[in-house]
């Protein structure tokens, strides 16, 4: 994105969520940042232990490594404080060692939209003197605020699990740098709002690979029975005149569906993918439907109607391409074979 007056905008509005909106936020964005994470589980919440998002970077969850994301909404002209980010580390630290979670976190990432106070930033920017404030201050500062209606004391336990953590591990996002992160498109779009853009174009590997086996089994048919002439291979109906041009718009049209659905589902909402395919299913499966003396001629048909079918994702009307491509989709898994 660069459009500053639009990182502006979007950055506040991000500013301008509520605390539950802010999680569903981080949930969504900490899904796309880290493609490594195993699970994002959102926790929030009174009981949370210091966890308002988890990103799980293996199975054995918190006995393996994770990133924390705590999130800060503040109000407007408030920034995160050094002593309310020193209560949250003070926690963190607390229910380690109270067991709730056997692993410290690997990343532990306040999400402060609208920033952090000055010194608070100094901190952040070195790791050493974080640590030190955080043993510092623990008495006057983190002890009564961890659990209430309870001090917790600075034990001998605590003091080494701080010493032992490496502070470095303690970074911020604010909301700028947030909306401008490729990653967040999904979480802007969904949340906040925002057009995603025109869906990348899609272009057919020399090789045929091995996604595309079923609908081009198919296909193969489809010419045998046009023609009267057995195929062996894709390559040798590739490597006919009278079918070669014919193929390979279909195998074009497949790889424009796959970029769209790839676009969509890393940048808008999974399941708004789903639904898309739905709509095309049912837009053309009455005319796949109708009898036919060839197979050609039903797929001629089902590719003229998907053309003209008025299909639209997130507002955005559909190239021909990928309408006809999701056709071809929907015989690779089995909904509308060519050859039934």
């Amino acid at each position: 994105m660069e459009d500053g007056a639009a990182v502006t905008n979007l950055a506040i509005r991000l500013q301008e969520l509520d605390d539950v909106e802010l999680e569903e936020f981080v949930e969504l964005w900490a899904e796309q940042r880290q493609k490594a994470y195993v699970e994002v589980l959102r926790i929030g919440g009174a009981h949370d232990k210091a966890r308002d998002v988890i990103g799980f970077r293996s199975p054995s969850r918190h006995e393996g490594d994770w990133d924390l994301y705590q999130c800060k909404r503040k109000t407007l002209r408030s920034k995160l404080g050094k002593s309310e980010a020193l209560v949250e580390l003070a926690k963190m630290v607390f229910h380690h060692v109270d067991g709730a979670y056997a692993t410290l976190p690997v990343n532990f990432y306040f999400v402060s939209p609208r920033g952090v106070v000055g010194t608070l930033l100094d901190l952040f920017t070195h790791p050493s003197r974080l640590k030190q404030a955080l043993l510092d201050e623990w008495d006057a500062v983190c002890s009564t605020k961890i659990v209430q209606g309870k001090a917790i004391d600075l034990s001998a336990e605590i003091k080494a699990t701080i010493s032992g953590y490496d502070f470095a591990r303690v970074s911020h996002f604010t909301a700028p740098g947030i909306v401008k992160d490729p990653a967040a498109k999904a979480a802007l779009v969904q949340i906040l709002k925002e057009l995603p853009g025109e869906a990348p174009g899609g272009v057919a590997p020399v090789q045929v690979a091995g996604e595309e086996r079923e609908y081009l089994d198919q296909l193969r048919v489809v010419y045998e029975q046009a023609s009267g002439q057995a195929f062996s291979s894709i390559d040798a109906v590739l490597g006919d005149a009278r079918y070669r041009d014919h193929l390979r718009d279909q195998r074009t049209r497949y790889f424009e569906a796959e970029a769209f659905k790839r676009f969509h589902r890393d940048n808008t909402d999974k399941q708004l993918v789903v639904q898309f395919e739905n709509d095309i299913y049912h837009g053309v499966v009455d005319v796949h439907r109708e009898p036919c003396t060839l197979y050609i001629e039903r797929l001629t048909s089902v590719m003229k109607h998907a053309s003209n079918l008025n299909a639209a994702i997130v507002g955005r009307a559909v190239r021909i391409p990928v309408k006809q491509g999701i056709c071809h989709h929907l015989a690779n898994e089995g909904r509308l074979k060519w050859t039934s």
